[in-house]
């Protein structure tokens, strides 16, 4: 009989940027797993390079972009961004598939990023709506 060794998974906890009070604790809520990395993947794609002190390089050209006309040629440049900006940036995913989405109707992009987490086998999805707000 075989033993089937399984490794550890890793456990990623990161504190919210909201900033609010955990309900119970007062302490800042703090996000856990899928949902850690979830808000770091926005972080990587709606900050600016060049803005995170001491980072020039975290970030993305992304709203830059979002200024450009809404079509499929745009919503190409921006997955190729978003690409780039998650490979540099976030070291603990790999990234299955991008898609983005022009909606000029409503002048928006619906961005939805397929990804694995180093270690774990499922795969999770990010979903994020991309509007111009300067």
């Amino acid at each position: 009989m075989a033993i089937k060794v399984r490794k550890p998974q890793k456990h990623f906890v990161d504190i919210s940027l909201a900033f609010s009070p955990h309900p119970m604790t007062g302490d800042i809520t703090v996000l856990r797993g899928h949902r850690a990395i979830n808000a770091s993947l926005k972080n990587c794609i709606m900050i600016i390079l060049e803005e995170k002190p001491f980072n020039p390089d975290f970030g993305s050209r992304l709203l830059d972009l979002l200024f450009e006309i809404i079509d499929s040629s745009t919503a190409s440049l921006l997955r190729q961004e978003i690409e780039r900006s998650i490979a540099y940036n976030e070291p603990r995913v790999e990234v299955q598939d991008i898609v983005v989405q022009p909606h000029p109707e409503n002048n928006e992009y619906r961005v939805e990023v397929q990804y694995l987490i180093v270690g774990y086998e499922e795969v999770f999805t990010f979903t994020h709506l991309l509007q111009p707000t300067r």
